[in-house]
């Protein structure tokens, strides 16, 4: 079985990938959350009043008050418990998730002496992807998974 989403879904194939790593054959990510801590540092970068900051706090938990918990969900901090390769896809342009979050994921996998392949896009963004961007995201997707087969 392969795991494959984007956005929230990239992170849930992400952690499906570490939490159940005998269960897929591979796991795909497109523009997901890799690090929480890292993406809650992103979000606060608005403002500790900001609302996406304080829903994010309010969602996963507190930078310092609930940091193990953060760690423990964060697939980049646990990247050695996967076995399956890993194809990570991200805009460069994307506003939502900072495309850094899959290149520390891609890092961490590299670290640990997990197989990965790591995509980034010209001008796409998290959403709003044009049929062509679209096309592309699925044909390298579908062909990554078809070669875990």
């Amino acid at each position: 079985m392969a795991i494959c989403g984007a956005s929230y879904g990239g992170y849930a194939a992400l952690m499906g990938a570490v939490r159940r790593p005998d269960l897929y054959r591979c796991a795909v990510s497109i523009a997901g959350v890799s690090d929480l801590a890292a993406m809650l540092a992103f979000e606060r970068e608005d403002g500790e009043d900001s609302p996406a900051y304080q829903y994010w706090v309010r969602t996963i938990g507190h930078p310092e008050r609930d940091a193990e918990k953060l760690r423990l969900a964060s697939p980049r901090r646990c990247a050695e418990a996967i076995k399956a390769p890993v194809l990570l896809i991200h805009g460069l342009e994307d506003q939502v998730v900072p495309m850094e979050q899959s290149r520390l994921m891609a890092q961490a996998l590299r670290a640990a002496g997990k197989p990965v392949e790591h995509l980034e896009m010209k001008d796409v963004g998290h959403r709003g992807w044009t049929p062509e961007t679209l096309r592309q995201i699925v044909e390298r997707s579908a062909g990554f998974i078809a070669a875990q087969f």
